[in-house]
């Protein structure tokens, strides 16, 4: 039923898309090969449809966590549950102020701008490929490395990022000095920062994967 629903129309939307623009491409003097192009329509999807659908996704998951370990679970050394393995509830909404939504337009702006800078160009990808391949001694070290740079380095800074940010307000909490609304108000907004480095990363692991596989198998 998912093939048939989802993932057949999706292939052809995909390749329609392709040949759409290619043939805008044309007209407009820049020529692309169809690897390029295909290139470009697979990571605006996953920049622009993905991002927020994933970042949704973890906000609701990561909340669903905390709110479990809060109650109890966790403590005694159990293993926190694979993602989407069990049903959850919508997180609280965000409350922000007009400051902070903007803080949050801005980052949300940045990190599409540069997910498109880095991975929209299918010349970026071989040259990740190249560094790749220059600096490991074989398949597997080029495995590790390349999600060291794809993975864990843009994961762990965001999360540094965030934790940062959040030190003072986290400080708060674990003083003491802020309960109910407020306290609840600061754990969304580290839920939600962290989803969102999270999402971030799982959107440029992907574009990544992709490029790779049209680097591969198409080009």
């Amino acid at each position: 039923m998912i093939l048939f629903i989802i993932v057949i129309p999706s292939v052809w939307g995909g390749l329609a898309l392709t040949i759409g623009v290619l043939f805008l491409s044309e007209h407009l003097g820049q020529r692309l090969t169809f690897e390029q192009a295909f290139n470009g329509v697979l990571s605006l999807f996953l920049i622009l449809v993905f991002l927020p659908l994933c970042h949704a996704g973890c906000h609701r998951w990561f909340w669903h966590v905390e709110r479990r370990r809060q109650a109890g679970h966790f403590m005694g050394g159990e293993t926190i549950p694979d993602m989407g393995s069990e049903p959850t509830e919508p997180a609280p909404p965000l409350k922000v102020t007009s400051c902070e939504q903007l803080t949050y337009a801005l980052l949300y702006l940045s990190a599409v701008a540069l997910l498109m800078f880095i991975y929209l160009p299918l010349g970026h990808h071989e040259a990740i490929s190249r560094f790749i391949a220059r600096f490991s001694a074989g398949r597997a070290s080029a495995t590790s490395l390349a999600s060291i740079i794809i993975v864990w380095m843009p994961l762990l800074g965001g999360m540094f990022a965030v934790f940062l940010s959040m030190e003072r307000d986290m400080k708060k909490i674990r003083a003491h000095q802020v309960t109910g609304a407020e306290k609840q108000r600061i754990e969304l907004r580290l839920n939600w920062l962290g989803a969102f480095a999270t999402a971030v990363t799982m959107t440029g692991f992907l574009c990544f994967v992709l490029g790779n596989l049209i680097l591969r198998y198409l080009a």
